[in-house]
Parts: C-alpha cells; sequence; structure tokens
C-alpha cells in the first residue's frame, strides 16, 4: 500500500514579508501625498468663497447701516473684547482698524465656538480677519476735515463721493512693502494693487496664527511672535504666490481680497445711502 505524500504547510518568508510592507510603503505615500494636496486646495477654494461671501454681507450691511462695520476684537490680540463675535463697538468710531469678522453682526454662520468668522482649516486659531479703512479724510472736494467717514453712520453722505474718491485707505502689495508693521510703510514700485480699498479681508492659510513669514506678520498688523498689537497700526497688506519657510521672502499662505470703493459706492447708491 502506498503512502500518501506528506504537505508542508506554506507560509510567508521574512522576505516575502518584507517585500510586501515595501510596496504597501510606496502605495501608500503615492496615494497620501497627492491626497493631502487636494484637501488643501479644496480648504483654500472653500476659504475663497467664504472670503466672498463675507464681502458680499459687508456690502450689505453698508446698504442697511450707511457704514461699514467695525471689526470684531478678542481683548487678547486686538482691542477690548467684543461680544461674541459682534463689532467693537456697536457703531460709531472702530476701537481697532484691524480685528477679526464680526460675525454675529453680519450672520455668517462658519464661525468658531467664540461667534468669530473662521476658513475652511477651522479652529479657533483660523479666524479670519478684517481690516477696514477707518482713518480720516480731507484735501481736495471735502470739506474741511472728515472723521471715519467710512464706519460712522452716513459718514460717506456726508463727506460726499468727490471727496473720498482717490483718498488712499488700505493699500495692498503684490511683493513686500518696505517697514515693519505700524511702521513707515510705502509698497515697492509698480507693486501697488489697489491703495482705496475700503476694508480688505485675509486668512492666514493653513498655518493658522503661526508666525509664518514678514508678509504674514504685516497682513496681520503684528511685529512679534507671539503676537502683539503694534502701537501704530498701517493700512498696507500683501497678496502674493504662496512659498514655503525657509525661503529668502519667507512662508506665506495668506489669502487676501478686498472691497472696492467704486462697487461700494454704486450699491450705496442703489440703495439710496448715496449721493
Amino acid at each position: 500500500m502506498s503512502k500518501k505524500p506528506k504537505f508542508r504547510p506554506y507560509g510567508f518568508s521574512l522576505i516575502e514579508i518584507a517585500v510586501v510592507l515595501v510596496i504597501l510603503a510606496i502605495l501608500i505615500t503615492a496615494i497620501g501625498i497627492p491626497l493631502g494636496t487636494q484637501l488643501d486646495q479644496q480648504r483654500t477654494v472653500e476659504t475663497q468663497k467664504q472670503l466672498e461671501t463675507i464681502k458680499e454681507a459687508i456690502y450689505g450691511f453698508a446698504l442697511a447701516n450707511g457704514r461699514l462695520p467695525c471689526p470684531a476684537t478678542d481683548g487678547v490680540v486686538y482691542g477690548a473684547a467684543s461680544s461674541v463675535g459682534a463689532e467693537a463697538p456697536l457703531g460709531g468710531v472702530c476701537t481697532v482698524k484691524l480685528g477679526y469678522v464680526p460675525a454675529v453682526t453680519l450672520g455668517i454662520s462658519n464661525t468658531d465656538s467664540s461667534g468669530f468668522a473662521i476658513d475652511a482649516w477651522g479652529g479657533s486659531s483660523s479666524r479670519i480677519l478684517y481690516g477696514v479703512a477707518t482713518q480720516d479724510v480731507a484735501g481736495a472736494n471735502c470739506i474741511g476735515t472728515q472723521a471715519s467717514p467710512l464706519t460712522t453712520a452716513n459718514g460717506a453722505r456726508n463727506a460726499t463721493m468727490d471727496c473720498l474718491t482717490g483718498k488712499p485707505l488700505i493699500t495692498v502689495c503684490s511683493s513686500s512693502p518696505t517697514g515693519l508693521p505700524g511702521a513707515a510703510t510705502v509698497c515697492a514700485a509698480g507693486a501697488t494693487l489697489t491703495s482705496t480699498a475700503p476694508f480688505v479681508l485675509v486668512s492666514r492659510g493653513k498655518n493658522s496664527a503661526a508666525a509664518g513669514g514678514p508678509d504674514e506678520l504685516h497682513n496681520a498688523d503684528l511685529s512679534a511672535s507671539p503676537p502683539t498689537l503694534t502701537a501704530s497700526e498701517d493700512y498696507f497688506f500683501v497678496t502674493r504666490i504662496r512659498t514655503d519657510a525657509g525661503v529668502l521672502a519667507g512662508e506665506f499662505d495668506d489669502i487676501v481680497t478686498w472691497g472696492s470703493l467704486n462697487t461700494l459706492f454704486a450699491r450705496m447708491v442703489q440703495a439710496g445711502k448715496l449721493p
């Protein structure tokens, strides 16, 4: 009687297991990096849409109230604390020209637990910055000095469009401006995108409230890390191509947009708030 052949149980050798693990690691890396990039791109697009929504809400507020809203403040970096994401103060001359989007005042729903509007990266460190032109206006076509005409009720009407047109308000540069935040500042030659913006919105991007490069500090009006409000705020902001840490220009991933004085005037005229 013949014997049945013996079958030895088969298993993976250590070499085979190692090869499989290496292949899996390569696949995970190849898939993971593009997915991370796609996620960042998606959040960038969502944030850009959020900024446009806020911009429209600011225009709408101006049509209803005859002025631009003041920034919301937190009592830590930007002025005395406001009431849960509301503008500070409620009308009148703004306590600061740069702070956070007053989401409660504007009816914006995408907020953190304190009521401040946030970008697509989320969390309290992703609050969207809001700067508004609060300076007095004087000069050609103005009757004397008009105090904070864009942020006081009927201020633009009293100042008149002729007075406000062409006056320096908020400036946005396409490259690093001279001077530290709060110091004497000008855009480089040919780098001025606008000098008459009534307001500006800034998302600090993926790196959120991290120190970032000098241009990011400028956008937040910060001259030091940890952040401290400078004694003299300026009206200069920067938008440029994204750069990583270690490059000469410094890290930059802010997303910046701003309002148009002409658009603001046109809509206020239609709403009967001007002339």
